[in-house]
């Protein structure tokens, strides 16, 4: 009887075992004509050819758990190194010399074929896809970047994904196959398949790049796009018990048939996934039958304070209005205070930044949702590639909606980068961005995810500055953003007063909130994520049309929080006024929604957030728009008041009520005024400062676009109005693709 031998984890902790038998590793042919290998390519592949042999050691199967390895007996110090090699439980059989040579003979590439151990350049280059030249470009960038080689040279256009397949094949005398060019339906829901399917998630899956595409002979095929990745080929064989053949193809075609079996269930997931499990948080019924029942109390009591006594009633609301009113703009000047210096720890500095070593950088996904979006593609191309990132741990999603043909057939046209992948987002309601992200959430490899919209240019480095804020906080920091500014600042009044607007908010209202531990409601791009963090709150809600300023506020409940960091993301300022009413109208409506959402339980919303986190809730998602629904109301009292001073106006208002109104209305405007004006100064926007004195005549726009909200609230509270780009000039674009890499500092 021969001994098994049983390696844990530990490699120095051994267990030994009488096993039942010797293993014969030679072939056996069946009936028919079958032959049967006892070796498994795949697991072969685990240890380097040349090593393996020379210790006199082949891994053979994979088998509940363990890789089986055949060796000669007494283990040689070479056999027992090459086996600590493999990082996982090791059973280990007794086999012959011989049968061990010629299994490596056979598998790795006897009578012509590749040897495993011929470097994958040398592969390339044999099968005439390279040349020299092309090999030593990659080979630099490997060193200097890591990474691997097939992507490295994917990325530089020399070979496509199927190519790599093929060089894969030859490397390792496994099967090719073309799964694009079968029925990927088909391979997709084959009913043998169907338990192999179903004994892992999606995630597992694509997590391991393979795809199940048959069960035959009692052998799974699978169809992997590494076989040297075979982690996940020993888990299948452990889990359903059934040996494992592999076959190679290439990463589209992988990503097709996962594409294909999970459409449907992704859509739903994407939809539904946080009216299921979080209910509570979800925006897709705005308002509850409680809230609703609260809401008209609330009116029939007024109605009936107003007939018994109307100066009372008007004067009691009026002056519980101003009050809040005032709380709001000294709670917002106070906290625009405090964001004139952004906190130490979110800057980056060059040393920091250039310590960063390329390979050590993990795979960082990029969902770039695109809806009508065909005019923008080549600048954000540009855009992504110019990013200061290893591109073979770049992750990119285009999200693009299943009817939008236009944007589809540009796409496809646009010779992409390999590192950008189209996903067609299935047409279903709701048609809104967060619903897109979500549904590309579910594909993101990388560990860290973030937004770019369309027409974003962000800076260069942001990613590396995210990683670095990340690497320097715990692991409650579930999320970092960066700072957005637009590149048409000039193009006209309405983008001066809204790049102005834009400076004071990241500049020195967000980085307050963070310093003050307060919740931040997120921006719309260039928030970027831990990815467990964000799939664990359940994604965005694709009915809340401000899915990221209720992602902030979810994040804060979680008992996370989120920073500010010190780079920029371009973008387009909204040039036309009825596009920017229906954009901002969106903003204002999402953020009502978002109070109504969290506000269904007071009292856990408080527990949960703390006072401190519940108060600035308040001030930063109810005053926002609360500010601009009452601006018209007390501006045409006001100003009623100084053409006709007419008497009824002041009896209506308390004598200390009426002046903090006359104060409202004079002392606010100057502080939104200098707010704005000292936004654009510190971000050295000087050009910009004299519009500011015009925001007034901005705030009413805003006003307007508030109420506009609040009625879309009540008749549609999940239409989500898109926002048209590309109204600026292309030059405008181009000029800023051209200069972001000049433009982004380092403390």
């Amino acid at each position: 009887m021969s001994l098994e031998r049983v390696y844990s984890e530990d490699m120095d902790s051994r267990i030994d075992a009488p096993a039942i038998e010797d293993v014969d590793l030679f072939p056996v042919t069946g009936p028919g004509g079958h032959v049967t290998d006892p070796v498994d390519p795949s697991a072969a592949f685990i240890l380097d050819s040349t090593v393996a042999q020379q210790a006199g050691v082949i891994p053979f199967r994979f088998e509940n758990g363990h890789v089986c390895v055949a060796a000669v007996f007494p283990l040689s110090k070479a056999a027992q190194d090459a086996i600590k090699r493999i990082a996982a439980p090791v059973k280990i059989y007794r086999s012959s010399a011989s049968a061990i040579t010629h299994s490596h003979l056979r598998v790795m590439g006897a009578k012509g074929h590749m040897r495993a151990a011929t470097p994958f350049g040398e592969v390339a280059k044999s099968l005439g896809l390279t040349t020299d030249a092309d090999i030593d470009d990659a080979l630099t960038e490997q060193a200097k970047k890591g990474g691997r080689l097939g992507q490295i040279l994917v990325n530089h256009q020399v070979l496509t994904y199927w190519d790599v397949a093929s060089v894969l094949s030859a490397q390792t005398a496994l099967p090719l196959v073309n799964l694009l060019a079968q029925d990927v339906a088909h391979i997709a829901f084959t009913p043998n398949t169907a338990k192999v399917w179903e004994a892992f998630s999606e995630d597992f899956w694509r997590r391991h790049r393979m795809a199940p595409i048959g069960w035959e002979s009692h052998a799974i095929i699978l169809a992997v796009e590494n076989p040297t990745q075979w982690q996940g080929i020993a888990e299948v064989a452990r889990q359903l018990q059934s040996p494992v053949n592999t076959m190679i193809s290439g990463k589209r075609d992988i990503e097709a048939v996962l594409d294909e079996r999970y459409r449907q269930e992704d859509m739903t997931t994407s939809r539904d996934s946080l009216l299921i499990f979080r209910p509570e948080d979800s925006a897709k019924q705005t308002v509850t039958r409680r809230q609703g029942i609260a809401a008209a109390s609330i009116v029939v009591m007024v109605a009936g304070a107003m007939i018994w006594k109307l100066d009372l009633t008007f004067a009691v609301l009026s002056s519980l209005l101003i009050i809040m009113y005032s709380v709001t703009i000294g709670y917002r000047l106070w906290m625009i205070r405090q964001g004139t210096d952004i906190p130490a720890e979110s800057l980056s500095t060059s040393d920091e930044l250039a310590s960063l070593d390329d390979r050590d950088l993990p795979v960082y996904t990029i969902l770039v949702p695109a809806r009508e979006e065909a005019a923008v593609l080549p600048a954000l191309t540009k855009a992504l590639d110019e990013l200061d990132y290893p591109k073979d741990r770049l992750d990119v999603k285009l999200l693009l909606e299943e009817d939008d043909d236009e944007t589809i057939h540009a796409a496809r046209s646009a010779n992409l980068p390999s590192f950008i992948d189209i996903v067609i987002v299935p047409a279903d309601n709701p048609r809104t961005k967060p619903k897109a992200c979500n549904y590309g959430l579910l594909r993101a490899r990388g560990e860290y995810v973030t937004i770019f919209d369309a027409e974003d240019i962000p800076e260069p480095l942001q990613l590396k500055k995210a990683i670095l804020a990340f690497r320097k906080h715990d692991d409650k920091l579930a999320c970092v953003q960066a700072k957005l500014s637009y590149f048409n600042a000039n193009q006209n009044l309405l983008t001066r007063w809204f790049t102005a607007e834009y400076a004071s908010w990241f500049d020195l209202f967000l980085p307050s909130l963070y310093a003050a531990k307060l919740p931040i409601p997120l921006g719309g791009t260039s928030n970027h994520f831990r990815t467990d963090r964000l799939r664990e709150l359940g994604g965005w809600d694709p009915y809340n049309v401000t899915e990221d300023a209720d992602l902030g506020i979810r994040l804060y409940k979680a008992g996370y929080y989120a920073s500010v960091i010190d780079s920029n993301t371009y973008e387009e300022a909204n040039s036309e006024f009825v596009n920017w009413v229906r954009q901002r109208s969106r903003w204002i409506k999402g953020y009502i929604q978002t109070w109504l959402v969290h506000m269904r339980h007071p009292l856990k919303l408080y527990q949960s957030m703390g006072p401190r986190g519940f108060w600035g809730f308040q001030m930063s998602i109810l005053g926002t728009p609360l500010m601009f629904l009452l601006n018209p109301l007390y501006w045409f009292l006001t100003s009623l008041w100084f053409m006709t001073n007419w008497h009824i106006i002041p009896s209506l208002f308390p004598p200390g009520i009426y002046y903090l109104g006359m104060i409202n209305l004079l002392g606010g405007n100057f502080i939104f005024t200098y707010i704005n004006a000292l936004g654009a100064a510190k971000r050295g926007n000087w050009e910009l400062v004299p519009y500011t004195l015009l925001t007034p005549i901005y705030w009413s726009m805003m006003s307007l676009a508030s109420w506009k909200a609040l009625l879309q609230l009540i008749t549609r509270p999940s239409h989500w109005e898109k926002t048209i780009h590309g109204l600026s000039a292309p030059h405008q674009l181009q000029t800023i693709a051209n200069a972001a890499p000049l433009q982004e500092s380092t403390m």
